[in-house]
């Protein structure tokens, strides 16, 4: 087998492409995609509207609060499964239902699960671990130079985000290869780091194009937030909000779903192409 440098001859990706294509899937298939947003996402905003809501939001983290955060974090979870599934049977040109991409999400959500909070763990474990290292440096320097010691911690803080970033970026799309190649934890996190490696740049692009297009849909909440007064109360800002995120995600959520699924199959054509049996 030969295989091709990618430096020299990786099939290019762009990021704007990607944005087009995947917008023009999003549209045809915005019907399908939106009712599975909002069959798992329109119960959760009703809670949030509630007063009993407003009450758990303004205490302090509690017992009460965690039973209330885990079944909203599963639901959560399993309505971007089945959008997931959902969305690459419209990328495929495959027929489907609401209702078989709800149901399927059971063949996956352990290992979602599992990819999630391995990417937790280990992240949790490196702030630790830097926060550790921290406090014995400036334990032992403060004392003896000032200076030395803020200055090692500075570096040891870049280093700690540099490496954050660094594998936060090629283990972006862990939790897509984990649903669309049915991978366990550590295999999807390895098959996206070999997915991203030579093709940062591209995500990168992608992810920022993505915020872009969130920050135009929340700039007219803000501006008419403003020009109201609706800031000056926080319940009232925190219902109107809830609404607005709601109507904009329908659009916005199905569509980075198919983005992140378009950017996948991208990846995996260019890294297939870079190898020539």
């Amino acid at each position: 087998m030969e295989v091709i440098i990618p430096g020299k001859h990786k099939k290019a990706v762009h990021p704007i492409a990607i944005f087009k294509e995947s917008w023009g899937i999003c549209w045809k298939n915005l019907g399908k995609l939106s009712v599975i947003y909002l069959i798992f996402n329109l119960p959760l905003a009703v809670i949030f509207l509630t007063p009993m809501a407003s009450k758990l939001h303004n205490q302090k983290p509690s017992f009460s609060m965690l039973i209330w955060i885990l079944p909203v974090l599963i639901i959560s979870i399993w309505g971007h499964v089945a959008l997931l599934l959902g969305s690459k049977k419209a990328i495929d040109l495959e027929v489907y239902t609401i209702g078989q991409s709800i149901v399927q999400v059971k063949n996956f959500i352990l290992k979602y699960l599992g990819t999630i909070l391995s990417v937790l763990l280990f992240f949790m474990g490196v702030v630790i671990l830097g926060g550790v290292s921290t406090a014995i440096i400036l334990a032992l320097l403060l004392k003896v130079n000032k200076i030395l010691a803020i200055s090692i911690c500075l570096a040891l803080i870049i280093a700690i985000l540099v490496f954050s970033i660094y594998f936060m970026l090629r283990w972006s799309l862990a939790s897509i290869v984990c649903v669309l190649e049915n991978a366990r934890p550590f295999s999807a996190l390895k098959r996206s780091f070999v997915l991203v490696t030579d093709y940062v740049h591209p995500v990168v692009g992608i992810f920022c194009l993505t915020i872009l297009a969130y920050i135009v849909c929340i700039l007219p909440f803000i501006i008419i937030g403003a020009f109201l007064g609706v800031g000056n109360e926080t319940d009232q800002a925190n219902k109107i909000g809830t609404i607005y995120s709601l109507v904009i995600n329908i659009i916005l959520v199905p569509l980075w779903t198919i983005i992140t699924v378009v950017l996948y199959k991208k990846l995996k054509e260019a890294l297939e192409a870079n190898v020539c049996a």
